[in-house]
């Protein structure tokens, strides 16, 4: 398909004198320059609102309030003129523009004043909390991103996906690895060594709520990154990869020594596991939940103390 010649702003101008003064009609300008006839009229339009300057290259834009937008639908709806006569009296430079405007209006829709704010990046760090609390105020605003961006200061492509999230999934989704801040260096917490067992408590945990490394790393006050990584060695390596040097040892004698005092039966590991010092809590009932017997649980303990 053929492409539409680009006319300097002088070809534009020349171009809307002769029809004005009568030398050639509109449809034999628009033939003669390869454009069609409603690029014509809406140089002409332009043309006669603003002048010869009109048809430069602008270096700003003029926004309509929402005031200006709802009188030109008003005016346009009660039959004071077409759309081009409507867009001629209220400045606006596209009939699309307006008949869009008309069709958000008739399908129950409100008409916004530009405020700058679809550009807006913000910089304000928040959590899930803070994001759900945003949400819920934009959505009860009629989802005025804009405002609500500028409000909170954060940014407006984030705050149309967080609004999308929660409406298909709830708060719950606003805590997503894609666009949840916690448990990056903001969440990092004291910095610490955190133990094998208590590496596998995060890891059992975040499994259990569906991988939401954002949440177990504000939860347990560790990084984002240390909770995925963990995640992805115990997938690979099982229980063995909390061990920082990521697998099981060479060393022979911790199995000679588990063969020396490994429970008998259930019964035995089970009493076996509560007399165990340094257990997280939660560990062995996360560990049960997994499918672990009381057996098994005992040796996971036995090697995590070691590790």
């Amino acid at each position: 398909m053929p492409q539409t010649p680009k006319l300097s702003p002088q070809q534009k101008v020349a171009l809307v004198e002769k029809i004005i003064s009568g030398e050639t009609s509109r449809q034999a300008a628009a033939k003669s320059v390869g454009v069609s006839v409603t690029a014509v009229r809406q140089w002409l339009r332009i043309y006669e609102a603003e002048g010869p300057d009109g048809l430069a290259p602008r270096t700003t834009s003029r926004h309509l309030t929402a005031e200006e937008k709802q009188a030109a639908v008003a005016a346009y709806l009660a039959g004071e003129g077409s759309l081009f006569d409507i867009c001629k009296k209220y400045g606006i430079r596209s009939t699309q523009n307006l008949q869009k405007m008309v069709e958000t209006v008739q399908a129950g829709g409100t008409l916004r004043g530009y405020h700058g704010a679809s550009r807006h990046k913000g910089t304000a760090y928040t959590t899930a909390a803070d994001r759900e609390k945003i949400v819920r105020e934009c959505l009860q605003n009629g989802c005025d991103y804009g405002v609500a961006a500028l409000k909170y200061n954060v940014d407006y492509k984030a705050l149309v996906r967080w609004v999308g999230q929660y409406r298909a999934g709830g708060a719950a989704a606003l805590h997503d690895a894609r666009h949840s801040s916690e448990g990056t260096s903001r969440s990092k917490g004291r910095e610490r060594t955190v133990p094998p067992m208590q590496r596998l408590v995060i890891v059992l945990d975040c499994l259990e709520n569906e991988k939401n490394y954002g949440a177990m790393a504000q939860k347990y006050a560790v990084a984002y990154h240390q909770v995925y990584r963990w995640v992805q060695r115990y997938l690979r390596d099982g229980w063995r990869g909390m061990n920082d040097k990521r697998g099981p040892t060479d060393d022979p004698g911790p199995e000679r020594e588990w063969a020396r005092v490994a429970p008998a039966n259930e019964d035995a590991a089970e009493k076996w596991v509560a007399r165990c010092a340094g257990v997280p809590d939660a560990l062995p009932a996360l560990l049960r939940r997994a499918g672990c017997s009381w057996c098994v649980i005992a040796k996971i303990l036995f090697d995590l103390a070691r590790m």
